[in-house]
């Protein structure tokens, strides 16, 4: 997996993602909204340094934009969310050779998921993808970036929860897998555009671990580092408005059988999520 920083990166900054007196309509908890038809824009800078034996410092930036279209619907045991990427320019530097790019025209079709309450998401049915797509701008972002963890029910200014989002993403590659714990603290109510909204601040900590084999040689990356951010729930409707997530940390990649030792790797990110219109 010669990229394997790239897409650990990005997974840590999607399980980030992530109430005031108490929401109205069954508190905080996700629910099918008035207009069941969103548009949400995204934004995501990432940076990975790599301390190359004999090579010096390696350094890798990228980013993307998107533009997704969701729909929501009564679903067995929650929302069902059809997500549609309409947009997307993702990119990636590489120190050793052209980069990596993406397109709305690399992903075909859509991505299901159902949605509880809370947030906890079962995948239904993907799209396919194709060229380098999965290692920049992969459906379970969407999935995990999205739709930040809720208590489920009306809770007091101040209230705080703590969820684990853990899940595992297999491309071509190689294939990943990240755990984030992170803690939601309800700040209280703000009004944006004249809609109450319920803000709430969360920070955590994050580990990974990646694997992949280029050139013959397998490869692991090992992560762990801290994650926080700030999201902005609208409780009228049931869905999210604004969510700012930044994770930075620490790992190494080991190229293994390649006679040096694992290299140290620092990494640092920023995404952003609002809903169009709000």
């Amino acid at each position: 997996m010669k990229h394997a920083p790239v897409l650990l990166l990005l997974l840590t900054l999607s399980a980030c993602a992530g109430p005031g007196a108490p929401a109205p309509s069954g508190g905080l908890a996700y629910r099918v909204p008035p207009d069941p038809s969103l548009v949400y824009v995204t934004e995501s800078t990432i940076r990975v340094d790599i301390e190359a034996a004999g090579m010096g410092s390696l350094q890798m930036d990228g980013g993307s934009q998107a533009t997704l279209a969701m729909r929501f619907a009564p679903g067995q045991g929650g929302v069902q969310v059809t997500a549609t990427v309409q947009k997307l320019s993702a990119h990636m530097s590489q120190p050793m050779g052209g980069g990596l790019s993406a397109s709305e025209a690399d992903i075909q079709g859509d991505l299901v998921f159902v949605l509880d309450r809370k947030g906890k998401a079962t995948v239904v049915s993907t799209p396919q993808l194709r060229g380098s797509v999965a290692q920049l701008y992969h459906p379970l972002e969407v999935v995990h970036g999205f739709f930040p963890r809720l208590p489920g029910g009306a809770v007091d200014r101040g209230a705080t929860w703590t969820d684990t989002i853990q899940y595992q993403v297999d491309i071509p590659e190689g294939s990943t897998a990240s755990t984030t714990v992170a803690r939601y603290t309800l700040q209280g109510d703000t009004v944006v555009n004249g809609m109450r909204l319920v803000k709430i601040t969360y920070q955590g900590n994050t580990s990974g671990r990646g694997t992949g084999n280029a050139g013959g040689m397998d490869i692991v990356q090992l992560f762990a580092g801290e994650v926080s951010g700030v999201f902005l729930f609208d409780p009228g409707r049931g869905v999210v408005v604004m969510h700012e997530a930044s994770s930075r940390g620490s790992g190494t990649v080991d190229v293994q059988g390649a006679g040096i030792p694992p290299m140290p790797m620092q990494t640092s990110g920023r995404q952003v999520i609002r809903l169009q219109g709000s």
